[in-house]
């Protein structure tokens, strides 16, 4: 099937977005979500919209009930089919979404940690995300007074719905963000 253009969901999430952190944010979660794809032999290019656009309504929608629904609206009439909206409302549990499919699992498994990783490598002296582990993230994990809005238990929940280990992702999502480090501030 023929998606949606890239440069179509980049004007979007421009359009609605005008933090820089979420625009990064939204960029590290495509890059993931390519990688993923690529793993499993998918979509590359479908799981990188459903990255890219993820949280594109955050900024003017943040509430529950409001993000991803508002959002998908908005996609809808942009031309966006059902695939991807779906995929998207999946990943804010309490829009009570089943995550059956490959795509909705790693959208869930991807967008918390992603940010999680950036919040650790952010808060290293070097700033830089070759110097980031998974063991690192591991133990800031545990720390329950690091990053406070990261909800722990969808990370663990969502990981476990993927059926990968924690540390072995945690790696994974390292080595797909490192190409673009420069590009999301995350190798200064």
């Amino acid at each position: 099937m023929a998606w949606p253009s890239r440069d179509q969901a980049w004007e979007i999430l421009n359009r609605y977005t005008n933090n820089p952190q979420l625009i990064k944010h939204a960029l590290a979660v495509e890059a993931v979500m390519r990688a993923i794809a690529a793993k499993y032999g998918d979509d590359e290019d479908l799981f990188g919209l459903v990255g890219l656009l993820h949280d594109f309504d955050y900024e003017r929608y943040p509430a529950v009930g409001q993000h991803t629904i508002e959002g998908g609206q908005i996609l809808r009439a942009e031309g966006f089919p059902d695939r991807i909206i779906t995929a998207i409302q999946s990943h804010v549990t309490e829009n009570h979404i089943p995550r059956e499919g490959l795509l909705e699992k790693a959208i869930f498994a991807s967008d918390e940690l992603t940010g999680f990783i950036v919040a650790v490598t952010l808060v290293r002296p070097e700033k830089q995300l070759s110097q980031v582990t998974p063991r690192s993230v591991m133990k800031k994990l545990k720390d329950k007074s690091f990053a406070r809005g990261v909800n722990r238990q969808e990370v663990y929940d969502g990981v476990s719905a993927l059926g990968v280990d924690l540390e072995e992702f945690i790696g994974f999502i390292i080595e797909a963000l490192k190409p673009h480090a420069e590009s999301l501030g995350l190798n200064p």
